[in-house]
């Protein structure tokens, strides 16, 4: 693929998430952070306060104050890690579960039914093996230390001409 073909992909991609995002109600009262959380606890197994603040690249505090309010609205419980009582593990109540399936079930009506009012059978089929290849996508991890961090790359000089770029 051509960088700009990876740039349109890219953003087509993230049109689909933010509609996504905008097409299901709001979840019990609860904010975009505290439903991210619930997220990560129903598809992680011994999932802690820390793992939960990794994956979603969120400060500890602010998952600290997502975990309070789930707590308090009785979606989350934490216990001691009784191999390590130094450790918290999460988990989601019964409600908690109800709240993110009635959310996912939500979610998933709305996009079933644009992609059977928009879309062909043939056009149906090619999407659902281009969510095979997104899922492959989602699991490349580069060489090196897991938990490096990305270079940061230099802006593009666009002033610049081609035969410039050649010298």
């Amino acid at each position: 693929m051509e960088d700009e073909d990876v740039r349109r992909f890219r953003r087509q991609m993230k049109l689909l998430q933010r509609r996504l995002r905008r097409e299901v109600l709001p979840v019990g009262g609860l904010s975009h952070s505290e439903v991210q959380v619930l997220a990560v606890i129903v598809r992680t197994d011994a999932v802690t306060p820390r793992s939960v603040a990794d994956e979603l690249r969120m400060t500890s505090s602010n998952v600290a104050a997502a975990l309070r309010e789930l707590e308090a609205d009785g979606l989350v419980t934490r216990e001691r890690d009784p191999e390590d009582g130094r450790r918290v593990k999460l988990s989601l109540t019964q409600r908690g579960a109800g709240l993110v399936a009635a959310f996912r079930s939500e979610r998933d009506t709305w996009l079933g039914r644009a992609i059977t009012t928009q879309l062909t059978a043939e056009e149906s089929a090619c999407l659902a093996r281009a969510g095979d290849l997104m899922e492959r996508l989602s699991r490349f991890a580069p060489e090196g230390p897991p938990d490096a961090t990305p270079a940061r790359i230099a802006p593009v000089d666009d002033s610049r001409t081609a035969a410039e770029g050649e010298q």
